[in-house]
This record gives structure tokens, sequence and C-alpha cells, in this order.
């Protein structure tokens, strides 16, 4: 006998999606949140939550860029789906506009960042409205941002609290058993339903490319994008790379954009729309500012030419390519000297325990005062900036010693040095984990014997799975060296071929 859901989801994917069958994982997924479970879905993009549709009331989706909330907005509203937007980007006429339509109750679909969910003037336009899913998109972030440059990711938790707890769906494409624990945790989900799907596709070919310089590298580089067919993407570790390689790329007549967040934002949208065009088959060179949620599926190289900071951002940001099921690449070009700057990076984690001292005295001394104080100005009292400050306040009310209204926050009792000793410890914790992501991704480019897809599968999914027969350590031949010719970091002027 068929069953009548199914079949009525089956119908909503035809009908409003044009697609005739579900993707691995996605029946699975929308079944759990039909039936009022937590759910937490580790799959490549297409996970589903544009079948909400099948819901009632509103669905609240947190998503971590203004772009992929823009492109989820602007997809979702082409299948005619009642969807906001709530995001800086609008003015304060279409905000104001936003809020009243949300208010009215009418929309299907909220799209909005950690910064403007956790706010207090969209818990306070939105009112008693019944909310049917709360949705936490590229969850990841929860883990590998919140305690540091996002720190709204950590009150993501008490937002589903104040929204009356509906189920909560936790999406990501990467996440390893710890984070998956600390995304539960963080989000406090209630025995959620998991479904893992394998992280990397198998039409990708893992390799890494030994240097010994950085203008070996930078030959290395030049010849992968003069033979490589187009479009791919180029990541990097620093601004100041980004910007060289652009300058190099250009010298070498090899059509590129560069993109990092130090651009305007017309240069952004200018780099962003160039590459997407499908008229185009050009070379994005970036920092990790770019990608995240980006829907091109013919993308056929990722080279990343510094190491990244652990396995989850190399697979997140490799698994872009290819994703229209034909072969492509995913090149680490490795210098053991490039460690330095993901080191760089460590030692500007989370707030030192000098630091956290300063906003638990501050805090108290607005208690004591009785007046509650939000987190820009306990940020400017105490000199440490605002995004460490907002991070030490979640790591305080995650532990109970913070209450907080409408952004203002006060001590609970009086914790004193407890807090201090009790998130310092928290912070050395989290170094320890990074030190320890950043060791993974180094044994990862030091691996002479594992398939890479064996040893990326077994890092994420805790499965032995066979050989990929494809990477770099499966065919010997790859790592064989190329013949170089003598000259410059550009090498010889000549055309690209296979663009």
């Amino acid at each position: 006998m068929p069953d009548p859901q199914r079949q009525q989801m089956l119908e909503i994917l035809r009908r409003e999606f044009g697609m005739k069958h579900f993707r691995p994982g996605q029946e699975a997924v929308i079944r759990s949140v039909l039936d009022g479970k937590d759910t937490m879905a580790i799959m490549p993009t297409g996970g589903g939550k544009s079948l909400t549709l099948l819901l009632p009331g509103l669905t609240v989706v947190v998503s971590p860029l203004i772009a992929l909330i823009r492109d989820q907005f602007e997809k979702l509203r082409a299948h005619g789906v009642e969807t906001l937007r709530l995001d800086s980007s609008l003015t304060a006429t279409q905000k104001a506009e936003a809020l009243d339509l949300l208010e009215g109750g009418s929309q299907k679909i909220l799209l909005i960042t950690p910064e403007g969910a956790t706010g207090p003037a969209f818990k306070k336009r939105l009112g008693d409205q019944p909310i049917s899913l709360f949705v936490v998109d590229e969850a990841h972030c929860v883990s590998e941002w919140g305690h540091d440059f996002r720190p709204a990711y950590l009150a993501l938790g008490a937002l589903a609290d104040d929204l009356g707890r509906p189920p909560t769906l936790a999406l990501t494409a990467t996440a390893p058993p710890q984070v998956r624990d600390e995304i539960s945790k963080r989000l406090s989900l209630t025995d959620p339903t998991v479904i893992v799907r394998p992280v990397a596709r198998p039409n990708l070919r893992f390799e890494v490319l030994p240097c010994e310089s950085e203008d070996e590298k930078r030959r290395e580089l030049i010849q992968l994008l003069r033979r490589l067919r187009r479009p791919g993407i180029v990541y990097c570790s620093t601004v100041r790379d980004v910007e060289e390689l652009g300058a190099l790329c250009k010298l070498a007549r090899i059509p590129a954009e560069i993109y990092h967040g130090r651009l305007t934002k017309a240069e952004r949208d200018h780099a962003h729309e160039r590459f997407m065009s499908s008229g185009k088959r050009i070379v994005m060179i970036a920092t990790s500012a770019f990608g995240l949620g980006v829907d091109k599926s013919d993308i056929r190289y990722v080279i990343h030419y510094q190491v990244p900071g652990s396995i989850e951002a190399y697979v997140q940001e490799a698994g872009r390519a290819g994703r229209d099921g034909l072969p492509a690449r995913c090149i680490l070009l490795w210098l053991p000297d490039d460690l330095s700057v993901q080191r760089h990076f460590l030692s500007e984690g989370p707030a030192t325990r000098s630091q956290i001292r300063k906003i638990v005295a501050g805090l108290s001394a607005w208690t004591k005062e009785n007046r509650p104080v939000d987190a820009p100005v306990l940020a400017m009292s105490t000199e440490v900036g605002v995004t460490r400050t907002k991070a030490v306040l979640e790591g305080l009310r995650d532990a109970g010693m913070v209450s907080e209204s409408d952004g203002q926050f006060t001590l609970v009792g009086d914790p004193g040095m407890d807090a201090v000793t009790l998130l310092t410890k928290s912070n050395e914790e989290r170094k320890t984990t990074d030190r320890r992501r950043l060791d993974g991704i180094v044994d990862y480019a030091n691996e002479t014997e594992t398939c890479r897809m064996v040893a990326i599968r077994r890092y994420f999914e805790g499965v032995e799975s066979a050989p990929c027969e494809q990477c770099d350590i499966c065919q010997p031949k790859l790592r064989r060296r190329r013949r170089r010719k003598k000259g410059s970091p550009s090498g010889a002027r000549r055309g690209s071929s296979g663009n």
C-alpha cells in the first residue's frame, strides 16, 4: 500500500521543484522533521529545507552569510514560496517592511543571520507566532565560528527556547563525531535523529602536491592553472596572497578574479557574479570568505594554495568542486612553512584569562549597581573587544552564571573567580582542540600509504571504506614530480589549454 505522506512529498518535489526522486538521505531528513523530531543532517547541498512547505506555520532558517541568504531567498521566491529575509544588506525601510510581514503571519520561511536572530528586535516582533521548525544551516559554524568571531552562534540554543523549542534541524556538509556532539549540545537538541551521508563524493580526486619553497609552489600553481579546465577556485589563507596571486595570474594571462573581506561590497559582488556566470570560465582566487553556499555545479577543481586549519575546512571547501557529478580535482599544495599562518590564527583565538577576568569584574560592577548592560557597552568599559566580550557572555550564560533579557546581561549570584577559572579552562580546551584539528590536516598532507578518501571517511564517518583508486596515493604515477622548465614563477607565456 502506498505511503500517503511519501506520495505527498514526492508530489511537492515534482510540482514545486521539478525533481522526480529524493536525493540520498533527503527522505529520512524530511520524515524526521515531519515527525516533530530534532534532526541533524550531515550531507551535501540539497538536504531538503525547501520542502518545509509541508509544514504549517513559519520556518526560521539561520544562515551564516548574506550572499547565501540572498541566494536561498531568490530560489525559494522563484518557486512561489512566501519567503522573507532579514540581514544587514537591507535598508531601514526594507527591514521595517519585512518585520511588518513577519508580524502578519503570512510568510512560510524566514531567512536570517545568527546576529539578527539573536537580537532583541527580531524576538520582539516575532511575538507569540508559532514556529513550526527552527533550521540552522551550515551548522558546523556553531563549533568553528561560535567561540571567537561569531559568538551569536553560541546563543542559538537559547533562541530555540525563546521560540518555544520547536523541532530543530541542523544542516551541514562536514561534521566529524566530536563536532556533531558539540552542535547537539550548543543547540540543546533532544535525542536527535542523525543522518550521515558520505562527505566526499566519488567523482572527486584528492591530491597533495609537496613543494620545497614558495617559488616552487607558485610555479606549480601556474602550471596547474594553465593546464586544468576552468572554472576553478584557488584558496589562500591571507589577503596578501590572494592579491599577489591575482597579479601573477594577470601577468600569466590567466583569466581570474579575486575575493576577500577587505574588498568593497561592489567589488565582491562583481567578482562573485563574474565567476558564477555560465559563460565565463575563470579562476576565483579567494580567502575562505568566498564559497559557503555557492551553488555552481561545474567547478572543475579546487586548489588550496596553503594548508587550511583543519580537515573539516579542507573538505568543506574542496567539496565545492564537481557538484555536477563529473570528475573534478581537489589539490593541496603542501609547504610545511605555511603552518606558521595557521598557528598565528590559533594564537588569536578565544579570550585570555586576563580578558575573562576583566569582563567578569566589569559585569559584576554593573550588576551591583542593579544596571543590566549590553555587550558593546561592557566591551567599552572593560577595553576588551566586542566580539570576545560576546563570546565570554555566552560562555557565562551556558554555565548559568548570567541572565539575559532583550540583549541586556546581569550576573547571577557572585561567581567571581569561579567564572574566570571555568571559562579559562573551557577556552584552553578549545585551543587544544583547534591544535589537534591542525595536526589532523598535517597528518593528511604527510600521508604516503592510506587512500585519501579512506582517510577522509574514517575521520568524518568513523567507517572503513574501499580505496578510491584515483587519488595520488592510489595512483602512484600522480605523485611523480613533473619536469618543469627553468624560468620565472609565471613560466613561459603560452596559451591555456582545455579552456
